[in-house]
């Protein structure tokens, strides 16, 4: 899979180009530029429920932008002293990932009110702590703890290149894109990898210290976890590319 050539389509929401390699079984790209949007949701949701991680992560890019949208107008003023419109972005991709395999397809768009419901229940919880801790006086400026893990935003930006030129900001905004989503599809133990050693900075040693593995154990999980999200990336991964 890796290397091979994908149609793209357009999403029709902000997120860009959307790799048609999450099909187990290659479309013509005639056939594939042919596709409405309701057909292609609908193949790629198929195969995400049956275990396909690639069309997963296929299915939360074409959701990408409506999701983002939904999330500026309700992740705002003193709520993203607690929580940003990313963490929950993030969150909510993970959600979904963690239950495909129990999701029902119904009506169209019944997909989309069903990660909206996931990002709005995350938003619940957030408030929910806000108003426990209403009484703890934090300094000015100080976020309080969300629950949630943000450090990876940074990530996705160091990660998403360099530059500053038009064309170079919309490569970064899709790179970012697809790993956020890609992020979300890996299966959990090699996501808390990706995370573990990414992320927060931890040392393979570290890592198999907490998870009661050898270090040369974490080395092969890690290799083999950065290659199952290069697969997912497809040409955005050049990060993951060692």
């Amino acid at each position: 899979m890796e290397g091979r050539a994908c149609p793209l389509v357009s999403d029709g929401n902000g997120a860009g180009a959307v790799n048609g390699c999450g099909s187990a079984t290659a479309l013509d790209p005639m056939e594939f530029r042919a596709m409405s949007f309701g057909q292609l949701e609908s193949d790629l949701l198929r195969q995400a429920i049956s275990g396909d991680r690639a069309a997963l992560a296929q299915v939360l890019l074409l959701h990408y932008g409506n999701l983002q949208s939904h999330l500026a107008g309700r992740v705002s003023g003193d709520l993203e002293r607690w929580v940003t419109a990313d963490d929950i972005l993030h969150q909510t991709f993970v959600h979904a990932a963690q239950g495909i395999g129990r999701y029902q397809p119904r009506q169209p768009g019944a997909f989309r009110a069903w990660l909206i419901t996931i990002a709005d229940n995350l938003i619940r919880d957030v408030k929910r702590r806000k108003r426990r801790a209403r009484s703890v006086d934090l300094p000015p400026g100080r976020r309080p703890p969300s629950g949630l893990n943000s450090s990876w935003a940074a990530l996705v930006e160091r990660m998403a290149g360099d530059g500053t030129s038009p064309s170079v900001q919309t490569q970064r905004r899709e790179n970012a894109q697809r790993l956020r989503v890609a992020l979300a599809a890996l299966p959990e133990d090699d996501r808390q990898l990706i995370e573990r050693y990414y992320l927060q900075d931890q040392s393979l040693a570290q890592i198999a210290q907490t998870m009661g593995q050898t270090k040369g154990s974490i080395r092969a999980a890690c290799y083999r976890a950065r290659k199952r999200l290069r697969m997912l990336m497809g040409r955005s991964s050049w990060y993951f590319s060692g």
